[in-house]
């Protein structure tokens, strides 16, 4: 297009100009080497200093945060993987990533679910773009940003993620989309053997890459590890101290905000009434952050690979960050998909940059495509939405102080939308929930209440803090028009569910619920019923409807049009799930 070639001349100019007028700047700069890092599902908060009674070892993210910028309100702009990565390779926001969807060929307007990301063919990434600058580019490890991925369960989620599936918690957890066992039923594994050799190996590819390549290079590697199960090595396990582990606070299920608890539900994190004593036992919730803080012991190792072979503290530089975070059982939940800190803020840290500075004022990951192109002596694309960071961490002028992050896909009950601003010197967080009008928003003061529990925007206090709210939401549309976009992914979840039943053609509702899938038990549990209920989400003549979230301990099921619902005794439930859990070990 005419705006793209526009920007690869203004890039290349760049060049031109850096050479001409500035070639020593040129050579310090504008030619630097470059180590990107993305790991999986790190809270931003486990990188900073004191965080639970410093329980992580952290000697490389320590040296670095030592010689650069370390950004501690830093966010993803979409809290889920390839969603995520889309943005941050691009430097767009989620709801400005058009393309065609691998399904049916559907105009799909934004990264809206992991089955959504960056078209086949799109051009624009930060490697390619240095590529065409004269760099040479490795991408290792995981990569995982473009359209059409991720597994089958992943994608109908979502797509019937306003269909009001029965369900009965008590009897048996509720409908969940999760394998509760790798989730919140998990009792934190540690094994004798390594458990992410593939991260390792990885590392070792960019590596040899690294060392063996014409300057200036980029090298990329995307790790596995802190991503769900949770599990870890003797080795990593015996770090962690687990006197500083710290048990987070959980608030009754029946007074969560109703998303909240659908949340928590799909998760797998509300027990079944006769789990309840073993699920609530603090030891074992303990246990499960002790080992998510292990895999983040051993990442901090594989870091200090990188740092090993290839610091040199003039002519390379050091980006090193997550796609989202984990919630690692705050909030009575694991995963990411929420717009609370543990699963949506990311670690970030810039290094060597001759300086060493704390950043507080809100960022976010569309920020890291300016970034790593300034690093690179480039221009940032005229449609990225994203700043470079340099000026920031130097101390110059930074013209924006919040960020926008936003969700759309599985395991959640409703859109959301989340703008992190500062408000007479304070951070603030405001959520709103679809189009704004269903649901009390949530406001929090993440300086003084930094676990997120108290919401100023609730009821009793949505009076005294009003302008905050106002001034907030003006920054979020000023973004993105929430209440458009929400109902546009509503349309776009009917017509992917119609797509894919085509597609797959009288067979569809046998596929919907095979074994395997992650939902395959508690689908099962009012089968008819939960048929019954997409059929009247497939014939409810409003595909641009949002459905409150449900907060009720259980939903009866629809009057069946079948032969009855095969309801299942909690007893044989819980067999059933016994049965399903043995045969994927």
């Amino acid at each position: 297009t005419t705006k793209t070639n526009r920007s690869r001349m203004a890039q290349l100019l760049a060049v031109v100009v850096s050479f001409y007028f500035f070639p020593a700047a040129l050579g310090a700069l504008a030619r630097k080497n470059v180590v990107f890092l993305v790991v999986e599902s790190t809270d931003g908060r486990t990188w900073r200093e004191g965080y639970s009674n410093d329980v992580i070892p952290l000697p490389t993210i320590r040296f670095l945060q030592s010689q650069g910028a370390s950004f501690e309100r830093h966010y993803s702009n979409t809290p889920v993987c390839c969603p995520s990565r889309a943005t941050f390779w691009s430097g767009r926001h989620a709801h400005r990533i058009p393309h065609t969807s691998a399904l049916g060929g559907l105009n799909v307007g934004g990264v809206w679910n992991n089955y959504e990301g960056l078209p086949e063919d799109y051009d624009e990434r930060i490697d390619q773009i240095l590529q065409r600058n004269g760099y040479a580019t490795k991408l290792t490890g995981k990569l995982d940003f473009t359209t059409g991925g991720h597994s089958e369960n992943v994608y109908l989620d979502a797509w019937t993620k306003y269909v009001q599936f029965p369900y009965d918690i008590p009897a048996g957890g509720g409908f969940y989309t999760e394998i509760p066992d790798e989730q919140c039923h998990s009792n934190g594994s540690v094994y004798e053997e390594e458990q992410f050799q593939e991260d390792w190996d990885a590392t070792e590819e960019a590596l040899s890459f690294a060392k063996n390549a014409p300057r200036p290079w980029f090298v990329y590697t995307g790790h596995k590890i802190v991503h769900p199960p949770y599990r870890t090595s003797d080795k990593w396990s015996a770090v962690i101290d687990r006197d500083k582990v710290t048990l987070p606070k959980w608030i009754p299920p029946n007074e969560m905000h109703p998303c909240d608890f659908q949340h928590s539900m799909r998760k797998g994190c509300l027990p079944a009434a006769a789990n309840e004593t073993w699920f609530y036992d603090a030891d074992r919730i303990k246990e499960v952050r002790a080992v998510y803080y292990a895999m983040i012991a051993e990442y901090d190792a594989i870091v200090g690979r990188y740092v090993d072979e290839l610091w040199d503290n003039s002519s390379t530089v050091f980006v090193v960050t997550s796609d989202h975070g984990d919630h690692q059982m705050e909030h009575q939940a694991t995963y990411k998909m929420s717009p609370y800190d543990a699963s949506a803020s990311v670690p970030l840290v810039i290094a060597p940059l001759g300086l060493t500075t704390v950043v507080t004022i809100p960022t976010q990951l569309v920020d890291l495509k300016p970034t790593v192109l300034d690093i690179a002596g480039l221009a940032a694309p005229d449609d990225a939405d994203g700043l470079s960071l340099l000026p920031l961490a130097r101390g110059d002028a930074f013209h924006r102080d919040f960020v926008v992050s936003q969700f759309h896909g599985d395991d959640a009950g409703m859109s959301w939308f989340a703008v992190v601003g500062v408000v007479d010197g304070r951070p603030y967080k405001l959520v709103k929930w679809g189009d704004g009008t269903l649901h009390d928003d949530l406001l929090f003061d993440l300086e003084a209440d930094p676990d997120e529990g108290t919401n100023l925007a609730s009821s009793s206090q949505k009076k005294t803090n009003e302008k905050v709210v106002e001034g907030l939401d003006s920054k979020l549309r000023s973004v993105v028009d929430y209440a458009t976009v929400a109902h546009d992914v509503a349309q776009y979840n009917f017509d992917s569910l119609e797509a894919w039943i085509a597609k797959v053609g009288d067979g569809w509702q046998s596929e919907m619920h095979k074994p395997g899938l992650r939902w395959d038990v508690p689908f099962d549990v009012f089968l008819d019923e939960a048929f019954d209920a997409i059929d009247a989400f497939r014939h409810a003549n409003d595909p641009r409807r949002i459905y409150p979230c449900r907060n009720a301990s259980s939903a009866h099921p629809l009057p069946s049009q079948g032969q009855g619902g095969k309801k299942r005794t909690p007893l044989l439930l819980e067999k059933k799930r016994q049965k399903v859990t043995a045969s994927r070990t």
